[in-house]
């Protein structure tokens, strides 16, 4: 297949047109969440809390089950349930009348959630070539910054003209539209080759199967050495961001118009990296995810040096050094996942990618709680000062790593024969 026929590949088309309504419908969901719980139900600082980790919990619990059964079961059809099951939830939002009952649909919601990235990342390794690899994982990374750029606006349009039930139903209608639109994704030849293996490997262990997907990743040194750095990063980036309401609250004004722009300037510079890598090839995924933490981290000081100018002057400055760190983000996200896409056989991608997920997801809950503990200690421009330095620390060690493992991944290379150059 050559490399621009990607767009002629009609199961991957169907594959990221699901995405497209599905991640603006995310968006969407978001921030009537966030409306209902914070303004509506006046949460306080620590019910938001619990909030946000409805997202992330039930990721790092469900993450390696999910991961066995996207690589033995079929993966269109955990997609399709995972649709349609939070397409029910979300529309069960708008009837809640208590925060316990919206912890528990999202947790619900997360769950499943949990279930379909492992399967659709399964599925795009089935569908897409090894060449074509990293610029549907572009387009994919593209599609995910566009809801964040639209969503927030149509959203915001919604909840102010209509109030917050609109949203969770059109939200819940993506979901729909996302599971006829995979109705359409054929079975592949692997999908028939597991069925078969199913059968006649019925006492293998459910919980060693677990086990493979990290077991997988120890055996390929940059993947192993780029997760755990990925992970630290990860971390590092939730002390500071989640605090973000925290410290624009020391600029005088309407902050929160300010926390708007600066979310759209991020996913708009996310957007325009992974354009650009959709289109030039990733020779060595070490750099972009040194230099990308780098930029981040230089984003993170750089607000707290302007925080005291006029609401004037930050309306234009904040929105672009949040352009600049959505650029460096998507410098790190994306070539991490070319990376790990390319050097991950297909039978192995689902409980690869969901150790992959649960470790992201357990380094984001740690980073959260860490950032709150520092903002209560030291103050919230300390705690972006320290974040912000540790991930330019972080950026300038994996730099100098690199060189020190190209022995060990040459052997590798030989052993193997799968591992890219990192």
């Amino acid at each position: 297949m050559e490399k621009n026929s990607l767009f002629k590949n009609k199961q991957y088309l169907y594959l990221i047109s699901s995405q497209i309504v599905s991640s603006l419908g995310d968006w969407l969901d978001l921030l009537a969440l966030l409306a209902l719980v914070s303004i509506n139900w006046k949460a306080s600082p620590m019910e938001m809390t619990y909030l946000m980790l409805c997202f992330t919990v039930p990721m790092i619990l469900f993450s390696p089950i999910a991961g066995v059964l996207a690589d033995k079961y079929d993966r269109k059809k955990l997609m399709i349930i995972s649709d349609v099951v939070r397409a029910f939830v979300v529309s069960g939002i708008v009837f809640s009348n208590s925060l316990w009952m919206v912890y528990v649909l999202l947790f619900i919601k997360s769950s499943f959630s949990a279930l379909f990235m492992p399967s659709k990342n399964g599925k795009l390794k089935e569908i897409v070539s090894n060449e074509q690899i990293q610029q549907a994982i572009s387009i994919s990374s593209m599609i995910d910054n566009g809801g964040k750029i639209l969503g927030p606006m149509i959203g915001g349009l919604l909840v102010a003209s209509f109030g917050v039930k609109p949203a969770f139903y059109i939200d819940a209608v993506t979901f729909i539209l996302s599971a006829l639109l995979l109705v359409k994704v054929k079975r592949t030849q692997f999908d028939q080759a597991e069925s078969v293996k199913k059968k006649d490997n019925s006492k293998a262990s459910f919980f060693n199967d677990m086990k493979e997907g990290l077991s997988f990743i120890k055996t390929v040194p940059f993947l192993l050495l780029g997760l755990l750095i990925f992970c630290t990063v990860i971390l590092v980036i939730q002390i500071a961001d989640t605090q973000i309401m925290i410290l624009l609250r020391e600029i005088p004004g309407k902050h929160v118009q300010l926390v708007g722009y600066s979310i759209s300037a991020s996913g708009l510079g996310m957007f325009i990296m992974a354009a650009i890598l959709s289109k030039k090839e990733i020779h060595s995924f070490f750099k972009y995810l040194s230099l990308g933490t780098i930029g981040i981290g230089v984003g993170f000081v750089t607000p707290v040096l302007f925080i005291h100018l006029p609401i004037i002057v930050l309306n234009s400055l904040m929105p672009f050094i949040f352009f600049i760190i959505g650029l460096s983000a998507a410098a790190v996200g994306v070539s991490f996942n070319v990376y790990a896409q390319k050097n991950t056989p297909v039978h192995f991608s689902g409980r690869t990618f969901s150790t992959i997920n649960g470790m992201t997801n357990g380094s984001a809950v740690i980073g959260m709680m860490i950032g709150g503990i520092l903002v209560e200690s030291m103050g919230v421009i300390a705690t972006y000062e320290l974040s912000g330095s540790l991930l330019v620390l972080i950026g300038i060690i994996s730099l100098f790593l690199r060189p020190a493992l190209k022995g060990s991944v040459k052997v590798a290379k030989g052993q193997r024969g799968i591992q890219e150059e990192a």
